[in-house]
């Protein structure tokens, strides 16, 4: 064997080239492309000396590798590294490793990866002289890697385009790996949550049985696969439920590698199924025997398991009297739950639009100054109001509300409210049904009765006057020729007089039935008083002379009141007929106006000094009972008068009270609106 020589390198000193004193010819002659030895003069930028391989590598030569220059063949450097240290016991020696990979175009233009590791000696003057080193292909091991980054690439995708909450942790609960569907449900990147505890992201209150999950799931033996349901905190501290699939994962020796967990989240399966169970519960408390008070209770109860719920209130629309009431209200600094004539609050502006309306501070003055609405009451940093609808009608609003918290309802908590606004208008609905049922049923049972009382007061009080009036007209008829004249006069004024009491009992009838029927409607105008109270004194004018009673008419003939006075002809007809009825002959009548207590009113007042009411009938008159009782001169009533009075001096949004003392007379006042718009307390 003999040695390799080189002009310009000595041998014989401790240079890292003495490698070269130990390979035979025959050795760096290996015909092969995996290694190729070389040796670079730095001064000339030639190599000294390449193994044949650099064929098989490159497809040149070195001559003409020397020739292009080996950069010529680089493409892409990938990456490069140096190190300088010292050799031969620290002396002076140094030496600089250098590492490099690189693509490189072929002879014939294909394209491999090669690796180049080398080392360039400093001579005494900390030159570079010379560089040997090795080169070697990669191409086969860098396909490989980018197979893997590529699979790796591919599998992380996969990973992240998961519908699954995927994430690994180590046997200290610390995350390792997250996918994306993990981080927009925990609220944060991978950055923020890999190697974070697993343990601060569950709510405190959880934490307890979340610690006792983990505990057993541990002490199970083998690869454990569990799954649980459970609430996560995401970085903006809302709260989630999670379905969870763990799988604890050990190695040969049964120790914890790490526990694999799959986590769907269902939050908004909670929330629905809850939902559901609260209006499946308003349903059937609505079918219970509860009445709708303790309804409205319920149903701010079942609220307050949904949302924040400490100011509520359910307001319900009277039609009829163009009135918000509220049947229900819990509220912290308004508790104003008088009727209200409807205005351009916020619990109106959803009953004209007929949709929910979730209104912060900026909306609330927005809908202000165009005109919508205007500020009730005290105003809430968020308000939230929907729509109570039958039949596509809108009978009300439910309403909650927060004075502090702007943040406490949002879209979520409108579309919740919409949701069970629906079940819970039909909850109110049935009650309604329920409750107009029971008071139709009692109606129906006064009616009844008061027909029952009706027929008997017609079937007695008509026969008399019916008596006397068949009985003279038969007289008359039979024995006409025998009478004298006085008592031919005497029998015509008494058929005269029960011909005009049976013609009162029959009109108070058709008042009667017609004000059962509803047939009345109410026709108000300013009426002269004075000429109201003349006209009825001029219908029993005759009876009154025939009594010889005192009627005084006090009132100023420039007096006027609001009123319809075809109603109160009807009232005063039948207060004035009660007055000369029970008034003996040569008694006094008295008509006279005052101011009422009330502003706005006056007072009609018409007292007698007749027989007055005993103490029993006034009970009887209180409990609006239906009786009759012989005038002064027999005179014979239905026992209607009183109650169609009442009945319609209330139509006439006024008041009549009675006041009577048993053989000093009776006084009757009548309170009537003077301005429009006026209802008479």
């Amino acid at each position: 064997m003999r040695k390799l020589e080189s002009e310009k390198t000595d041998t014989s000193d401790n240079s890292i080239f003495k490698i070269f004193d130990i390979l035979t010819i025959e050795e760096l002659s290996y015909n092969s492309s995996d290694y190729v030895m070389y040796n670079l003069d730095i001064d000339s930028g030639e190599y000294i000396f390449m193994s044949p391989g650099i064929s098989l590598l490159t497809g040149y030569t070195k001559i003409e590798l020397n020739e292009i220059g080996f950069k010529s063949i680089v493409k892409e450097i990938s990456s490069e590294k140096k190190d300088r240290y010292k050799i031969n016991g620290n002396q002076d020696l140094n030496v600089e490793e250098f590492y490099a990979k690189y693509l490189i175009e072929t002879k014939d233009g294909k394209f491999k990866w090669i690796e180049d590791n080398s080392f360039a000696y400093f001579d005494e003057n900390g030159q570079r002289s010379q560089t040997t080193g090795v080169l070697r292909d990669t191409t086969a091991l860098q396909i490989f890697v980018d197979r893997l980054n590529e699979e790796k690439s591919n599998l992380d995708k996969i990973f992240d385009l998961s519908d699954a909450m995927l994430l690994q942790v180590d046997k200290h609960l610390n995350i390792m790996l997250i996918n994306q569907k993990g981080c927009r449900i925990l609220g944060g990147s991978k950055k923020d949550i890999i190697g974070r505890n697993l343990e601060e992201f569950i709510p405190d209150n959880d934490k307890s049985n979340f610690i006792k999950y983990i505990e057993e799931l541990i002490n199970e033996s083998g690869t454990v696969t569990r799954t649980t349901e459970g609430k996560i905190k995401s970085f903006d501290n809302k709260i989630k439920f999670i379905e969870w699939h763990n799988t604890l994962l050990r190695d040969k020796n049964g120790e914890i590698i790490s526990i694999i967990a799959s986590g769907q989240e269902i939050t908004e399966r909670r929330k629905e199924e809850k939902i559901r169970k609260i209006i499946s519960e308003i349903l059937v408390e609505a079918n219970s025997e509860k009445n709708l008070d303790e309804i409205f209770k319920f149903i701010h109860q079942s609220i307050s398991k949904l949302m924040k719920a400490e100011n509520f209130y359910i307001a319900y629309y009277n039609r009829e009297q163009n009135l918000l009431t509220f049947p229900y209200c819990v509220d912290e600094y308004d508790d104003d739950t008088s009727p209200k004539k409807l205005g351009k609050g916020l619990t109106e502006y959803v009953l004209r639009t007929g949709k929910s309306a979730l209104v912060d501070k900026e909306l609330d003055e927005k809908l202000v100054l165009r005109g919508e609405t205007e500020l009730v009451g005290e105003q809430s940093e968020i308000w939230l109001g929907v729509p109570l609808k039958i039949q596509n009608k809108v009978i009300g609003v439910m309403v909650v509300q927060d004075y502090e918290d702007p943040s406490t309802y949002g879209v979520t908590e409108q579309q919740i409210l919409d949701v069970v606004g629906y079940p819970i208008s039909r909850a109110i609905e049935r009650k309604m049904v329920e409750a107009d049922r029971e008071e139709l049923i009692v109606q129906l049972k006064e009616l009844n009765e008061s027909k029952d009382k009706l027929f008997s007061l017609i079937s007695h009080d008509l026969r008399n006057p019916f008596n006397s009036l068949l009985g003279f007209a038969d007289i008359l008829t039979t024995e006409y020729d025998s009478l004298t004249k006085e008592e031919i006069k005497e029998y015509l004024n008494v058929i005269n007089e029960s011909s005009k009491n049976l013609y009162g009992m029959a009109n108070n009838l058709l008042h009667y039935s017609r004000f059962q029927l509803g047939k009345y409607r109410y026709k108000p105008a300013f009426t002269n008083l004075s000429e109201t109270v003349s006209n009825i004194l001029s219908i029993n004018n005759r009876i009154i002379k025939s009594k010889d009673l005192l009627f005084k008419n006090n009132i100023d003939n420039k007096l006027t009141a609001y009123f319809d006075e075809d109603i109160i002809n009807i009232v005063l007809d039948n207060i004035i007929g009660n007055a000369i009825k029970f008034t003996p002959p040569g008694g006094t009548i008295k008509v006279e106006a005052k101011e009422g207590e009330q502003e706005n009113t006056l007072k009609l007042i018409i007292s007698d000094d007749g027989t007055g009411i005993t103490n029993l009938n006034m009970q009887r008159i209180e409990k609006r009972e239906m009786f009759s009782n012989p005038g002064t001169m027999r005179e014979y009533g239905t026992g209607l008068g009183l109650s169609l009075s009442r009945d319609f001096m209330e139509l006439n949004k006024g008041t009549l009270k009675i006041e009577s003392e048993e053989g000093k007379g009776t006084t009757v006042t009548l309170t009537l609106p003077t301005t429009e718009n006026l209802t008479v307390i």
